[in-house]
């Protein structure tokens, strides 16, 4: 079976993300929780690494949920797969929407201390 955008509703060009560090401490922890205060925001984890999600629609995208630029469309966009995306792999991503939902995360994943260092 090959895999097509053709039934999907352009699920990759309604956000884009940014690769954030992985939290470590209950201050990552808030800086996340504030990231996700703001409207059409969220995290998500995927294959272990951690991402800002901005749910903003391309300027690009037609009213038929395609690129209107498809040839010169940019280098990110091409190099996406569309076998790994969330519409054929719905499981591929743990998106984190709202704090309640962060510290649902935090209690299944509690925060390790770390060990000071003796000098």
């Amino acid at each position: 079976m090959s895999i097509t955008c053709e039934k999907c509703d352009a699920v990759c060009c309604k956000y884009f993300a940014l690769e954030i560090d992985k939290p470590t401490t209950r201050n990552d922890f808030e800086n996340i929780r504030w990231y996700i205060s703001h409207q059409r925001t969220s995290v998500f984890i995927q294959e272990g690494k951690w991402y800002l999600n901005v749910k903003n629609q391309c300027t690009y995208l037609d009213g038929k949920n395609r690129c209107k630029i498809y040839e010169r469309r940019p280098a990110i966009c091409r190099r996406l797969d569309p076998g790994r995306c969330e519409y054929h792999d719905k499981n591929a991503v743990r998106e984190i929407k709202t704090p309640k939902q962060l510290e649902r995360y935090l209690e299944e994943k509690p925060i390790r201390r770390k060990r000071k260092s003796r000098v």
